[in-house]
């Protein structure tokens, strides 16, 4: 729905013009302050004052419909900013070309949860040498373009510190039809330092997060089908061509831990009368995804955070998890980022943060998969760090030495596929579980946030130089034990690294 709308156009019109020219607005609309307040409600759905605060606008203001649309690009992505998802944004592409490659992964990251909405299609070529792209856009919407011109432009001075300018070109020829229509375009795109450095917001105490990102960009995109199917009329007017995006910080602070922890003494005496229970029923464990997943909007995203940012278990970690006889997804994934992390994604994207997101991600396409994305939070989930006890050593011996059997009793298995991952040599005996134990429908594979242009090179190296002797072990003792298992299942290494690539 596209209630969110007339809150942020508000906000725009406060930022552009001030609480008078707003006060203008309402009058010229013929709105009431009891009626304004009907309208920001985000639980009702006014149309008609909708399109009659949109025209009062571009009046009062003397805007053409073009420039007043592009003027609301660059105040959805302020707005969408101070709201709390810069972390997200910045993971999207260090440079403004990689971004803009990435833009159709942002789509299809949101269509998790609207997946009736109908997002454009953008093409971004980028030429090294030139240092421009050539973009092009198809959308089944007419006349909007100009939303998206606005919201490159702010990208652009925001995250990246450039000036952004478009020059028209010619769509290719099956566009013909669709540009004539106004739901196709295309732009030479090129820039240059903006003076200053990275655009900054002024406004010094920005709001938390209030709906989630998806939410925001689908109530965005209702309100452009909705401008589609109405004739505004507009005066025409003649057109005269730190950061302080609120971060998301981990404000909790470390608790003393028990000296013992009741779960796993509790396990450890199970284990012990188990009886007729074999020892991996004794021992699997799961948490639910809302426990250790959050999007990126989500206020426990912190809590997360925490947790994904070092893999030392503690008490606490361990009961996040309860005792399950079966697993909706087994989490396989490197605890460390790739040494380039920084480098590659840029110094302002947490890789704990990622990690969180994308498993949230995950446990919604399991969610999905049942037609019950609502209850994505308690998808059941094994990751070592909640579901192995790590104060005891014998029990966290069987369990590792369990972990195929896990797998096999996970109805999923979900990797989060960095670049380095199959340089692990537990992820590759995971992985070697993995080709053996489940047909590749049962396997997600995340990378939506790790794949851009810089990294597909490191992704295709990592494939191509990928041997069992390269693959490090954190404890070099491990080796044998891992190299043996692999042995024990195919011919040979050779044969295995064959089957991998």
């Amino acid at each position: 729905m596209y209630a969110y709308i007339p809150g942020i156009w508000k906000d725009m019109v406060l930022s552009m013009a001030g609480p008078e020219t707003w006060a203008k607005i309402l009058v010229e609309a013929g709105i009431s302050s009891e009626i304004e307040a009907e309208v920001l409600n985000t639980a009702t759905r006014r149309e008609d004052l909708v399109l009659e605060i949109f025209g009062a606008t571009c009046k009062v203001l003397a805007l053409p419909l073009d420039d007043a649309l592009r003027a609301f690009g660059r105040h959805f992505v302020t707005f969408t900013l101070r709201s709390g998802y810069g972390p997200f944004l910045r993971s999207q592409g260090r440079t403004l070309p990689a971004f803009l490659e990435n833009v159709n992964s942002i789509h299809n990251y949101m269509e998790r949860d609207h997946p009736n909405a109908k997002f454009p299609f953008i093409e971004s070529t980028y030429d090294p040498v030139a240092d421009t792209l050539l973009l092009t856009y198809l959308s089944i919407r007419e006349g909007v373009s100009p939303l998206l011109l606005g919201v490159i432009e702010e990208i652009a001075a925001r995250l990246y510190g450039l000036l952004v300018s478009f020059v028209p070109t010619a769509v290719p020829a099956e566009l013909a039809e669709s540009a004539e229509a106004g739901r196709a375009a295309a732009w030479q795109v090129s820039w240059q330092p903006r003076p200053g450095g990275c655009k900054e917001d002024e406004q010094q105490s920005p709001p938390p997060p209030r709906t989630s990102f998806p939410a925001l960009h689908d109530s965005l995109t209702q309100f452009m089908d909705l401008l589609r199917s109405t004739k505004i009329c507009l005066p025409q007017c003649a057109a005269d061509d730190d950061n302080s995006a609120a971060e998301l910080v981990d404000v909790f602070v470390s608790e003393e831990e028990p000296m013992i922890n009741r779960t796993s003494t509790r396990k450890l005496a199970e284990v012990v009368n188990r009886s007729a229970r074999s020892l991996e029923d004794v021992l699997l464990r799961a948490t639910r995804a809302k426990s250790v997943a959050a999007a990126w909007s989500d206020t426990h995203l912190p809590k997360c955070r925490k947790f994904w940012s070092d893999s030392r278990g503690r008490a606490a970690d361990y009961d996040l998890s309860e005792d399950a006889s079966c697993v909706d997804g087994f989490i396989s994934h490197c605890w460390s980022p790739p040494e380039n992390w920084k480098i590659v994604m840029g110094p302002d994207v947490n890789y704990a943060v990622v990690k969180s997101a994308a498993v949230a991600t995950m446990a919604k396409d399991i969610a999905l998969a049942r037609n019950d994305l609502q209850s994505w939070g308690n998808v059941l989930l094994w990751i070592d760090k909640a579901c192995i006890p790590q104060d005891n050593d014998m029990l966290k011996l069987a369990c590792i030495n369990l972990i195929e059997n896990f797998i096999r009793k996970s109805e999923n298995v979900c990797v989060i596929l960095t670049w380095t991952y199959m340089e692990r040599l537990w992820c590759v005996y995971e992985w070697a579980c993995v080709l053996k134990d489940k047909p590749p429908e049962r396997c997600f594979l995340q990378i939506e946030t790790f794949m851009n242009e810089q990294t597909l090179p490191l992704y295709l190296d990592c494939i191509r130089y990928f041997s069992i002797k390269r693959a490090v072990c954190f404890f070099e003792s491990d080796r044998e034990i891992l190299t043996n298992k692999i042995d024990s299942t195919y011919v040979s290494h050779e044969a295995f690294e064959t089957l991998v690539k």
